[in-house]
């Protein structure tokens, strides 16, 4: 695995990771039918938890040494996990109110937000004043059609998430700089589960067996049609959140926030090209509002040299704590 992941070029990996994660999400929103959304995000956020249990073991001696130690490691670890469950979390609240490719667009407002937050050149003020023009491109064709009520609570949902997006690109990559980042990955993923349990854990359990009006084989199909549901989810969390965040951990560390930031400005495009696939049309002006944001990310960050590599030892050790 290493060395596949040190010869393959950082960009084909965002690439494909993009792909995947957003046939995967075209997945999980054809079951928001089945199932609310919010308890679908408890489902999928559960799964990832119980891999990187499974996977880490944080609680053998080997491991525990890895974790944080300190109140200020365990807060940092604990904010990511909180960041990456709400991200998740109101990524899916949106899509249900909005086109997949346009709620990828408006949320790159939180890495363009930490560029302007963090930067003093030139391109990070016209970079968000692009994006700012292909936001208000996007939500003014969707607030002006017949169901833009709707498309507010999807564009409240997404800006929340890009915002958590935002603090994840900060906090994860302090994470991923750790002594074994994997690791304490699984220990943010738990906590994040944790408090995302408080909220959604009864009415996931619950929509299983008293599934909404528009369920169909949910509720036709009795048992088959729960152990279906789950076992989607289940292949959706592996396709769009144990993969993903794993191999981010992975290419934070080979690049700067900013180059990261670039190859990402492609997940726009990804997922406009898998809406299609599953029937979500955009319209001209629509289109015009991704091309707006994808320009905005690439004119912001395009700047960013890439970070020196990480000694070759040092990555190895990562690669093999986690094999």
């Amino acid at each position: 695995m290493y060395k596949t992941l040190e010869k393959t070029p950082a960009v084909v990996i965002v690439a494909i990771e993009g792909m995947l994660m957003y046939l995967a999400t075209g997945v999980a929103k054809s079951v928001f039918t089945q199932i609310n959304p919010l308890c679908a995000a408890w489902y999928r956020f559960g799964f990832l938890a119980v891999m990187m249990l499974a996977w880490r073991r944080p609680w053998r001696r080997s491991v525990r040494h890895t974790l944080p130690h300190t109140r200020r490691d365990w807060l940092i670890t604990a904010g990511c996990g909180l960041a990456i469950v709400a991200m998740n979390t109101m990524f899916y609240l949106a899509i249900s109110e909005m086109n997949m490719g346009m709620a990828v667009a408006i949320e790159f407002i939180g890495p363009l937000g930490v560029a302007v937050i963090s930067g003093r050149d030139w391109r990070e003020r016209v970079g968000v004043a692009i994006a700012a023009l292909g936001v208000v491109l996007l939500a003014g064709v969707s607030i002006s059609s017949p169901d833009g009520g709707h498309f507010l609570i999807g564009l409240a949902a997404i800006l929340i998430g890009g915002t958590m997006w935002g603090v994840y690109i900060i906090l994860g990559r302090r994470v991923a700089h750790a002594g074994n980042p994997l690791n304490r990955l699984s220990a943010a993923m738990c906590i994040g589960f944790a408090v995302q349990s408080l909220f959604l854990a009864v009415p996931a359990v619950r929509g299983l067996f008293m599934p909404p009006a528009t369920a169909t084989w949910l509720a036709a199909d009795g048992t088959w049609g729960i152990v279906r549901l789950l076992l989607l989810m289940f292949v959706v969390s592996v396709c769009s959140s144990f993969f993903p965040y794993v191999i981010d951990q992975v290419v934070m560390r080979k690049t700067t926030p900013g180059t990261f930031s670039v190859m990402q400005s492609m997940y726009p495009a990804v997922a406009v090209a898998v809406g299609l696939m599953f029937g979500e049309l955009p319209g001209v002006w629509e289109l015009i509002g991704v091309g707006c944001v994808m320009l905005a990310v690439v004119v912001t960050f395009s700047s960013d040299e890439h970070a020196s590599n990480r000694s070759h030892l040092d990555l190895q050790s990562s690669m093999d704590t986690a094999a």
